[in-house]
């Protein structure tokens, strides 16, 4: 007898794996309004890739097939090698309208900061109802089906974490981010050197020769100025996680050690041979 199975559409959600619950928000909406009628492939979601498959044949064929990417771009995945091989894959075929790629952005990203080929096409924010709406409709557009009047913007915006919140996965840690820039091949202990030169050196110079300079808190490391890793990587030009891998073994000859020490931030504190030595005056 031949086989008359309807074959269901495919779309795929790209995503880091610390992002993975912005992708299950999403895919659970996406599930409803489209009443499970799509092929939804999210690295994320139990059994999308079986324990003795070849990972990245499963993400190949997956990408082969699908008609939509929805690629969610976070403070993570933005630097993330995977997202822009699994963009990259999918570029020609949508360039020849064989599938359409939709950039999904955290309410954090701003969409200035986009890199190409991402910035050439509409981003969207999983902050904003109407963006969400647009992205629905364009889907349902596309497909042919799906129920928009079972859509709700909300129940996407009240259950993805804020970026602060997110922990960050072993995996996307020890992954290598893009990048280009003028410090690109330099071992740890010459990044260390650059810390060294253009942060920590001016820092600890102030507060010894001019102790009364900085007062408030956020004015110097010293006195528990808030650092964000990956900010400090883009003000220095290092490699992204440089400073997160790095800073805080460097800091320490420096005299500082970590008061608060989160994934994404460290606030620092002096230690107290430090203190007594140089900043009585303060």
């Amino acid at each position: 007898m031949p086989d008359h199975q309807i074959q269901k559409p495919n779309l795929f959600i790209s995503h880091a794996t610390s992002d993975g619950e912005f992708a299950n928000v999403l895919k659970a909406e996406i599930d409803k309004v489209f009443a499970d009628g799509l092929n939804v492939f999210s690295t994320s979601s139990p059994g999308a890739v079986g324990a003795s498959s070849d990972w990245l044949q499963a993400i190949e064929e997956r990408l082969g097939v699908a008609q939509a990417v929805i690629a969610i771009i976070t403070p993570l995945s933005i630097e993330r090698p995977w997202l822009w091989f699994e963009v990259g894959a999918s570029w020609l075929r949508a360039r020849s309208k064989q599938l359409a790629i939709y950039p999904l952005c955290a309410p954090e990203i701003d969409f200035s900061e986009l890199p190409s080929p991402l910035d050439r096409l509409q981003a969207l924010s999983m902050g904003k109802a109407i963006d969400l709406k647009l992205l629905f409709e364009g889907l349902i557009k596309q497909f042919g089906f799906g129920k928009l009047s079972a859509f709700k913007a909300s129940n996407i915006i009240k259950r993805i974490p804020k970026y602060t919140s997110v922990k960050i996965t072993d995996v996307d840690q020890n992954e290598r981010q893009l990048y280009s820039g003028k410090y690109s091949g330099y071992s740890d202990d010459e990044l260390t050197e650059v810390i060294n030169t253009e942060l920590l050196s001016t820092e600890i110079d102030h507060i010894v020769n001019l102790p009364t300079l900085y007062k408030g808190r956020e004015d110097s490391l010293y006195h528990g100025k808030l650092v964000h890793f990956r900010k400090l990587d883009k003000k220095l030009d290092l490699p992204p996680g440089t400073s997160r891998r790095l800073l805080v073994p460097a800091a320490a000859a420096y005299g500082l050690e970590p008061e608060l020490l989160r994934d994404n931030i460290v606030r620092f504190q002096p230690t107290k041979w430090f203190k007594e030595k140089y900043m009585t005056a303060t």
